[in-house]
């Protein structure tokens, strides 16, 4: 019809089509408003992922659940494997076309789009919530769900293993060489499916068992290849992922070259493609379910149910188990294909086996490697109801099998064990026809034959577990256990006290194992038993187990009887527990037995037993307590035994705890949301806080219920936890679509307690869920600086929404692979409920770290816990000193706790810490207070080849410290001594620097930096500015000295000189005036006690030209006093100093003064003239010009 997404399987014989409907433009409106009681029909009904999409778009697919299932036990009591196929599919449509007859009357009255999918009794509908609402009000609807895609368990590409004797170390683990050469089977006559992303026909490994190879080398798609999510080109198989092909090839690959890597390379195979690149749509993997009961031709249509394969391979599944797919896989098994699916890579934690695998009806596979060992990502059980999951365990770690293309490949993970176990029953059932389709007794022909793995670290028993299941496939004994070859029949009576006995079991074990359970005449019958001896035990709760030995004969019935007398009588009483106390409403049920109890109100227990052995499997029903298994011995008689079951726990170690009736904790402080419907608002913690081993300092609340400590995060939607989507770490009080109601509704915080017991509480107040805007409840978290958290809940009204129907509670950490999930999608919140949550495998650890010198915060300080040596936790500070950090611990032991920060000295101390312990403590980190004088800017006028020293003062008042001296960029002028050092409390030491300018070139100006590091926490460095000039040209000279001299810096003086041309000196009749009286306020003595008296000028010829420093010394070293010898002071005819009266500026003789001008010399002459304009002549004691690059020209 237009608008189907598939070709329908049309089959009027049986009724097989897959009823639709569909609008030219799609789905509709309905036309009708709801009710508000239409409304509340569907909030009960419909998944809140299914209301939430509603809500927010036009239209959107969902699927309808229908109340009933049909009645296919017709067909398990036919023979022929065709009959019960063709039973199957009759009484599967005949019940869908009958069930599903008013709903599809309503959805074709609406014009709506949908698919009517006989196996399951569902129907895909694409409306919107008018429409939904008018379909939740059908008594006949048991629910509304959501469209989902599910995922094939993500492989992990593996490393090739050695092969032994020309096989695959897979193949010869289950010993499937050993079935082909003694027993002589390769899997011939039986056909193999597959539902997976298709397979590539053409491989040289598979080509050959296509059952589509015609026997003139073309093929034929029809009834043996099926693509149902319609991504093929063409009628032929593809794999456009890979999965498939892989696991096909390990059921029948052989190229017959040297590439044996199936199991069975004597079965053929069909397939269909249920699966894309992306996942496994749910429309696809039913309409791939129709099609297994009954294989189509290329368009679909003329169904076949005597071409349905014998086994069916599965790799896909969920995360959670739901029932949606068991009826599916219920029709084929009483259809007797036998139904193998891989049990999920999502260990190694306990229950974390998804459906269908985890499907009671299902045979599911774990994965082990070369080394028998389980593999780590082997999901564990239980699964459905409690049953061991998997079933098995076979090879699933680095399997080699085919590729597209013609290649291979090493993949690991549980898709790649299950296709061992399929093609294990296609060698069994080749062998044996008596078994043929009779699933019941393949599974447990299987389970006897496995070799049994002890690990009950999930449940279960050394001989059958959640870890192994019933323990590693064996393919030769299992083969080896079926009954082929002559056979006879064992038939007989069980009676107690002379009456007849129904339910014993009657196991046979000799040249084959069978086992039949009596009827309510006490007769049984075990029509195909192998010729031979047997031990015979006839067993029966409450009785005593009666043995025997028994012949059977070629033809012929065997008749052996047995009797059982009542067994004694025990009574096992006692209390179940958890952390939170008595627990009411457990179930108890006893392994192997058909008895269970209920705890009473008060966590009471009582079981009636025949005496003996039993392991106990308890089943809480608070959800912070995990499903307890327990060995009681129940002697004849009274026998008491308190059951204390496990906390639920994550993999950092949190558990929970329900408390009832508690004062609801309550914000202060409202915060600014960004939106009332799915806005956010950031909070500044006060003190540091924890989440799964990451301290934080800051979080968002977000409107939608949820306390993010990763991430602000706008738009959301819930699902289950863990999840790598965001947020992430995050605590999740009521996350689902929520509203600030109007009346005083927000979300607001407050902070309260003292250190080391501070709490944040942060509450969401009058909250509506968008879904049930007349429902309404507040919620708060309180999360502690000790690494606890609690959810607290207050007046949930108006209906299921309210009380968590649509919501997630619970934790998640940083990356979103490790939670602990209390609710989801469940009615589990009810006033003053609170649930604290608690990481039982670690301690708090806090404190400040502060300098020892100034008591002030230490910020970046690095804290690291060690134990035995070995690092465990590390901590930040933060600005203000403070650290958290989460250990791992749980008995008392002591820790070493290293606090250290660059330029300090390291802190260390011990600590006894355990579970749930909080330490906290103050750290004070000595460090050096080294000071450096003069820490001034340098600059450094040094002519080439020529060298200067400047003395630098360090100064310690702290702690030893050591410290280095060195220019930042490594300069080569550049050298200190001492370069590096130690200084104690209270030394000084003096450095002495050195500006070398040998090779340098003159006329040019360098910077560097001399940096003085130390171990001084609060000023680890001082940064001293040079400035180091190399000029062109200089001249000095010592006025009126007969000698050079050199001056305190280390400047050469020359002594002085009258001018000729070409060089330079003083011009004009002078004198030299001398003294030997001190000069005050200069370090330059000799320079200063001499000068010339009446020069006119200083002249230099041949200079560079360019900016020059003129430095000029002057001091009276006479009697001239005040105003009697005043000078003009003129460069490049420039009036420079007007009026120089040095007695004046000095107040009085024999006292230095400096004067320093700049000037930009042009014309290569550079001349300075003194001009008296007093009584007395000109006097100057030193002259200096100097060529300054790094100067610029006077303004």
């Amino acid at each position: 019809m237009p608008g189907s997404r598939r070709f329908p399987l049309l089959a009027p014989a049986f009724a097989l089509t897959a009823a639709m409907g569909a609008s030219l433009l799609g789905a509709v409106t309905a036309a009708a408003d709801p009710t508000p009681s239409a409304a509340g029909v569907l909030q009960d009904k419909a998944q809140s992922k299914v209301v939430r999409q509603l809500d927010k778009q036009d239209t959107t697919t969902f699927w309808v659940r229908l109340d009933s299932e049909a009645d296919t036990s017709a067909a398990r009591r036919t023979k022929k494997k065709t009959d019960k196929d063709r039973a199957v599919i009759e009484a599967k449509t005949a019940h869908a076309d009958k069930s599903q007859k008013a709903l599809r009357a309503l959805l074709e009255k609406a014009g709506a789009h949908y698919t009517s999918y006989w196996i399951t009794n569902t129907v895909e509908v694409t409306g919107d919530k008018a429409l939904a609402e008018k379909i939740a009000a059908r008594p006949e609807v048991a629910s509304i769900e959501a469209d989902t895609v599910l995922r094939l368990p993500d492989t992990m590409k593996g490393k090739a293993e050695p092969g032994v004797d020309g096989v695959e170390w897979n193949i010869d683990a289950i010993k499937a060489p050993k079935v082909w050469d003694e027993v002589g089977t390769r899997g011939e006559g039986i056909v193999i499916a597959g539902i997976d992303t298709g397979v590539d026909y053409q491989h040289p490994t598979l080509q050959g068992g296509y059952r589509g190879l015609k026997t003139d080398g073309s093929y034929d798609h029809a009834y043996n290849w099926f693509d149902a999510t319609a991504s093929c080109p063409g009628n032929a198989p593809c794999d456009d992922y890979g999965h498939g092909t892989h696991t096909m090839g390990t059921m029948v690959g052989d190229d017959g070259e040297g590439n044996a890597i199936g199991v069975a390379p004597g079965a053929q195979w069909i397939a269909a493609k249920g699966c894309t690149t992306t996942g496994c749509p749910q429309d696809a993997l039913l309409s791939a379910g129709q099609w297994i009961l009954a294989p189509t031709d290329a368009i679909g249509q003329h169904p076949r149910p005597d071409l349905a394969p014998d086994v069916v391979n599965n790799s896909w599944g969920g995360d959670v188990v739901d029932t949606w797919y068991k009826s599916m896989v219920q029709a084929w098994v009483d259809a007797g294909i036998f139904p193998a699916f891989s049990n999920g890579n999502a260990g190694p934690d306990c229950a974390t086996a998804g459906a269908p695998g985890a499907y009671t009806n299902t045979y599911a596979s774990g994965a082990f490697g070369s080394d028998g060992k389980i593999a780590g990502f082997s999901s564990r059980g239980s699964g459905e109801g409690g049953a061991i999951k998997p079933d098995i365990a076979a090879p699933g770690v680095d399997v080699r099998s085919a590729a597209p293309g013609g290649g291979y490949a090493v993949e690991s993970g549980t898709s790649m064990a299950s296709p061992h176990t399929a093609a294990t029953v296609a060698l069994m059932w080749s062998v044996s026809p008596a078994i043929r389709g009779d699933i019941a007794a393949t599974e447990r022909l299987l389970d006897q034959t496995a070799t049994d793995a002890d690990d009950t670290t999930c449940g279960g028993t050394a001989a059958d577990n959640n870890v192994y299941g019933e323990g590693r496939l064996d393919a030769y004994a299992a083969v080896n256990a079926t009954p082929r070859g002559p056979l006879g029949a064992v038939s007989g009576t069980v009676t107690t006290d002379g009456s007849p006995l129904a339910g014993a079991t009657v196991e046979l074990d000799g040249p084959m194992y069978a086992t039949a359970t009596t009827g309510a005449d006490g007769t049984y019958a075990l029509p195909k038993v192998m010729v031979g001896d047997y031990a015979v035990k006839v067993s029966k709760f409450g009785y005593v187990t009666a043995t025997s030995t028994t012949t059977v004969t070629e033809g012929a019935t065997t008749t052996r009887d047995a009797g059982l007398g009542v067994a004694p009588r025990a009574t096992l009483t006692g209390t179940v527990r958890t952390q939170g106390g008595p627990e009411a409403g457990a179930t108890i049920e006893v392994t192997g037995a058909p008895v269970t109890a209920t705890t009473a109100d008060d966590g009471r227990y009582a079981l009636e037993l025949p005496a003996g052995s039993y392991q106990l499997k308890v089943t809480p029903t608070s959800r912070c307590a995990a499903v307890g298994t327990f060995a009681v011995e129940a002697a004849e008689g009274a026998n008491t035994k308190d059951l204390t079951l496990p906390s639920r726990t994550d993999n950092f170690g949190t558990t929970c705890q329900v408390a009832r009736d508690t004062a609801f904790p309550t914000g202060t402080t409202k915060l600014n949301t960004s939106s009332d419907y799915d806005g956010s608002a950031g909070i500044a913690l006060p003190f540091p806080v924890a989440l799964y081993g990451k301290t934080y300092r800051s979080a968002s609340a977000n409107v939608e219920g949820f306390l993010s400590f990763e991430q602000s995060v706008s738009l959301s939607t819930n699902g289950t936890l863990p999840t790598a989507g965001l947020p992430n770490g995050t605590l999740y009080p009521f996350w689902d679509n929520l509203q600030i109601a109007s009346d005083n509704g927000g979300l607001y915080w407050a902070a309260r307690g003292t250190a080391p017991h501070r709490e944040v509480v942060v509450e969401w107040r009058n909250m509506v869920p968008s879904s049930a805007r007349t429902q309404k409840l507040s919620f708060s978290v309180v999360i502690g600086e000790d690494g606890t958290y609690s959810f607290h809940y207050k007046d949930p009204s108006g209906g299921a929404a309210a009380r968590g129907t649509g919501a997630t509670i619970g934790a998640e950490n940083a990356d979103g692979t490790d939670a602990l999930l209390y609710a989801y999608d469940e009615d589990a919140v009810t006033d003053g409920l609170a649930v604290a949550f608690r990481p039982d495998r670690s301690a708090a650890l806090s404190g400040t770290v502060t300098d020892a010198n100034d008591g002030k915060a230490v910020s970046g300080a690095a804290v690291t816990v060690s134990r035995d040596g070995k690092q465990v936790a590390t901590g930040t500070t933060a600005s203000d000193g403070a650290y958290l950090v989460q250990v791992p611990a749980t008995d008392k032991a002591d820790y070493t706790v290293t606090v250290s920060a660059a330029h300090y000295t390291t802190g260390t101390r011990t600590v006894s810490l355990a579970a749930h312990s909080t330490e906290r403590a103050a750290t004070a980190l000595d460090t050096g207070l080294v000071t450096v004088t003069p820490k001034a800017a340098m600059t450094l006028v040094v002519p080439v080849g020529e060298t200067r020293q400047r003395t630098l003062t360090l100064a310690n008042s702290a702690s030893a410290a050591d410290y280095t001296v060195k220019e930042a960029g490594g300069a080569g002028w550049f050298s200190a001594a001492p370069a590096a050092g130690r200084l104690g409390k209270g030394e000084q030491q003096k450095a002495v620097l050195t500006f070398d300018t040998t090779g340098l070139t003159p006329g040019t100006v360098l910077k560097g930096t001399v940096v003085i590091a130390s171990d001084s926490g609060r000023a680890p460095e001082t940064r001293v500015p040079v400035t180091l000039v190399v000029p062109a040209y200089q001249a000095a000279l010592d006025a009126g000295a007969g000698q050079a001299s050199t001056d305190h810096d280390g400047d050469t003086w020359g002594p002085d000189r009258k001018y000729t041309a070409g060089s330079y000196g003083f011009v004009g009749a002078s004198t030299k005036v001398s003294t030997t009286n001190a000069i005050e306020d200069t370090a330059d003595q000799k320079l200063l006690r001499t000068a010339r008296e009446g020069a006119l000028e200083y002249r230099f010829d041949q200079v560079p030209d360019g900016v020059y420093r003129i430095d000029l010394d002057f001091a009276e070293l006479g009697r001239a006093g005040a105003g009697s010898r005043v000078t003009d002071v003129l460069a490049e005819g420039v009036l420079q100093v007007p009026d120089l009266d040095v007695a004046k500026e000095t107040g009085g003789s024999y006292r230095a003064l400096t004067k320093t001008l700049t000037v930009t010399v042009t014309d290569g002459q550079l001349n300075l003239r003194l001009v008296a304009v007093a009584d007395e002549e000109t006097l100057v004691n030193a002259v200096r010009i100097t060529q300054r690059p790094d100067l610029t020209p006077a303004g």
